[in-house]
């Protein structure tokens, strides 16, 4: 196929391109919708004044993470109100289909956009334009080149440096790329990069895909786009004697040598393209090297316009521009259609993803540095959490030794007359000293907390305890107790009778009688007394049960506290630490909802 015909159906092809319509507005409208409508949410955050002023570190960790969020959900708002607005630009285009050559200033974008727009076909008509400060499109007489030095400095909007054609249905852009402008620009062309349905990146055969080039291309490929890379300023420049032969030159040479330009060798253009590609795949993510990489080949502009304008086919031909316009027709008739309906929505994703979700880098702003704070917070309560069930298990421990200690230092003092009172007196120094310790060690978590039992002990009932006498019960039988009295008895009797037997008697005999008498009365008297006698119980005082009361009091105010400190640190528990949870659960639920709302939106991008 000769060139010249590759060349006329790259133009026929302007004129036939079919640009398909689109729902954009539609799509625009929904992610709006969402967008505010989780921002109007977030700004209705609102921590509770009470738990920031009870625990200060907590309390300004919650109030920053809030902010936080407060302040990403008004710059989605912002970006998407700023993208709305740049998209008119797209919007003025809606019916061309977008080809943008973005690259480094004098890398040859001028002149291949000029050599494009002025090789039209005679029935065409192209105008050019650019961008004034103000971003309103004006007529132009064709591309410029833009000076670098003048340009670095720029601070002017990017919009005024943007300049293009329109040929046929074809939209041709020409920006300079991102290291050749300030910040601010830099960050105005991404955006219009967003609109382009087709990408050319050149970059010079003198020196191809420098350092900054290779980041802007890395740029490209984080947007998804598909970049097709032309080497340019292919050529070289030979010497050769002039026919004039005059030393001093002529209209055509220079001390009668001819400079000509000619195309670098085949192996030369194809080490560079196989390099280019090379290094190109490097920074390409793995899972879309295929898809984002087009073509990479060599043209030279320059060679192809002086082979055309002296018949030279072969200077032509070797410029390699025929490949250029063949690999743009392949586009335009077979490809422009799916680029133009999933283009529009480029900028869409790229909102969705760079901006909201933080998929592109770290954005300040971004759900991903969000949800990185909440961690933080939800580590923090963690952290506090477990230092609370310290102090909690402290303080039950302490109420042990404070009530054993206060206890055993009245102990010696209490006996049944002032039990009472003692008791009454110790059970207030025990609530003191255990309150103070409560208060201790709830300081060390709040800062802005009464940390007393009045609202969790009970009322304290003694009438349980009561010290009283002990007595043994002792047991013992009266048998022996009545026969020692039966025999004393009867011997005083029988003592007596014999008296009054023997009254006129000696008292010897009298003596001897009562004696005998008295023996055997003694043993009619025990025998008596045996037989009366029975089994007898009496009880013994044997002290009182102080110890044991004591001992019940002292197990009764350890359980009764340890129960009240239970209360206590669990009230303390609902009335921060519970809403505190409660605030970052609700957050992450939040997002996490607004998260799946985006992506079953981005599904239906696809």
């Amino acid at each position: 196929m000769s060139q010249l015909v590759e060349k006329q159906l790259f133009y026929k092809a302007l004129n036939d391109l079919s640009i398909p319509t689109n729902d954009l507005g539609e799509k625009r409208s929904e992610i709006k919708e969402i967008v505010f409508m989780f921002n109007q949410s977030l700004q209705g955050l609102t921590p509770d004044k009470k738990l920031i002023k009870r625990n200060k570190d907590l309390g300004q960790l919650l109030t920053t993470t809030i902010d936080q969020i407060k302040e990403a959900g008004n710059s989605w708002v912002d970006n998407y109100q700023e993208m709305e607005a740049r998209d008119k630009f797209r919007s003025d285009l809606a019916s061309y289909f977008i080809i943008i050559i973005f690259g480094k200033v004098k890398a040859g974008k001028s002149s291949l956009g000029n050599f494009i727009a002025k090789q039209k076909l005679l029935t065409q008509d192209v105008s050019f334009f650019k961008y004034d400060e103000a971003g309103k499109e004006v007529a132009a007489n064709e591309l410029e080149e833009i000076d670098p030095d003048g340009f670095a400095t720029n601070n002017l909007e990017c919009t005024a440096e943007i300049q293009g054609f329109k040929l046929g249905r074809l939209a041709w852009i020409d920006t300079p790329g991102l290291g050749s402008m300030t910040k601010e620009n830099g960050d105005l062309a991404k955006e219009y990069i967003q609109a382009a349905d087709y990408i050319i990146y050149p970059t010079s055969s003198d020196s191809p895909l420098q350092q900054d080039e290779t980041s802007q291309l890395k740029e490209l490929f984080a947007q998804n786009k598909k970049v097709t890379i032309c080497i340019t300023k292919s050529d070289n420049t030979e010497e050769d004697e002039c026919e004039c032969g005059s030393e001093n030159g002529c209209e055509n040479c220079e001390g009668g040598l001819l400079k000509i330009l000619v195309n670098k060798g085949a192996k030369n253009r194809q080490n560079q393209e196989g390099w280019v590609k090379d290094e190109i795949r490097k920074i390409i993510p793995k899972n879309k090297k295929e898809s984002l990489l087009g073509d990479v080949f060599s043209i030279s502009v320059h060679t192809a316009k002086q082979g055309l304008t002296h018949n030279n086919k072969k200077s032509y031909k070797n410029s390699n521009l025929p490949v250029f316009y063949e690999q743009v027709t392949d586009v335009l008739n077979n490809k422009a259609a799916g680029l133009k309906n999933s283009t529009p929505y480029d900028g869409l994703k790229a909102f969705i993803d760079k901006d909201i979700l933080g998929l592109e880098g770290e954005g300040i702003n971004s759900i991903k540095v969000i949800k990185n704070s909440l961690n933080d917070l939800d580590g923090q309560i963690k952290e506090s959490l477990q230092r609370f069930d310290e102090l909690k298990k402290n303080t039950q421990n302490d109420v042990h030794s404070i009530v054993d200690q206060v206890l055993t230092m009245y102990s010696s003092e209490i006996d049944q007359a002032n039990f009472k009172e003692k008791i009454s007196h110790i059970d207030k120094e025990i609530e003191s000293k255990i309150s103070q310790d409560l208060q201790k060690n709830i300081s060390e978590i709040f800062c802005d907390f009464e940390a007393s039992l009045d609202h969790f002990t009970g009322a304290l009932d003694n009438r349980e305890f009561e010290i009283k006498d002990k007595f043994k019960e002792v047991s013992y039988t009266t048998k022996t107790v009545r026969k020692k009295v039966g025999r004393s008895l009867f011997a005083v009797v029988a003592t007596i009778s014999v008296g009054l037997l023997t009254g006129g008697s000696s008292l010897v005999v009298q003596g001897f009688a009562a004696t005998t008498a008295a023996l055997a009365a003694s043993y009619v008297g025990e025998k008596a007394g045996e037989a009366l006698g029975s089994n007898e119980i009496t009880k013994v005082n044997i002290g009182d049960n102080k110890e044991e009361v004591l001992q019940q009091f002292k197990a009764n105010r350890q359980e009764h506290y340890v129960e009240s400190i239970n209360t206590a640190y669990q009230q303390f528990q609902d009335d921060f630490f519970a809403p505190l949870k409660g605030v970052s659960n609700t957050i992450s639920t939040d997002i996490k909802s607004f998260e799946q709302k985006l992506e079953r939106f981005k599904e239906k991008l696809c």
